[in-house]
Formats: structure tokens, sequence, C-alpha cells
């Protein structure tokens, strides 16, 4: 994945990367703020909506989330 080449703040290479770390996250928190205004991609979208109407056609196939969650816990280790 290529990344945009952006300009960064003034002073932010001084800071430590704790102090990036937690600059990045209230800038995050600041954009979040508006989720209606973040992008989301077509394919996310096309795979939302397919993943729906699969659980339409069968929804006994369906795992709640806190099995999936223990079963991807089990991976992790």
């Amino acid at each position: 994945m290529k990344h945009a080449s952006i300009h960064e703040p003034p002073g932010f290479s001084k800071l430590s990367k704790a102090e990036q770390i937690r600059y990045l996250q209230a800038l995050w928190d600041r954009i979040a703020e508006s989720p209606g205004e973040l992008p989301v991609p077509e394919s996310h979208i096309d795979l939302a909506e397919q993943r729906l109407a699969d659980y339409r056609r069968n929804p006994t196939r369906a795992r709640s989330a806190h099995d999936v969650l223990k079963r991807l816990g089990k991976k992790r280790r």
C-alpha cells in the first residue's frame, strides 16, 4: 500500500514516540466525532451487503460475536 506524502506538523518529529501516539490518537478522536463524514470504500459496503444477504438466506449458519471472538482468540496463541 502506497503512503500519501503529507507534511507533518511543526515540532512533531521532536516529540517522543509516546507523545506522537497521543497526538495521533487525539487527532483521530477529533475526526471520529463525525463518523458520517468518514469515507467507506465501496468494496466494504459490497462485502457487508453480501454477508447480510448470506445471513438472510441461512440465518442458522450465523455465529454469535462471542463465539467468533473466542475462536479468534485461540488463533492468536
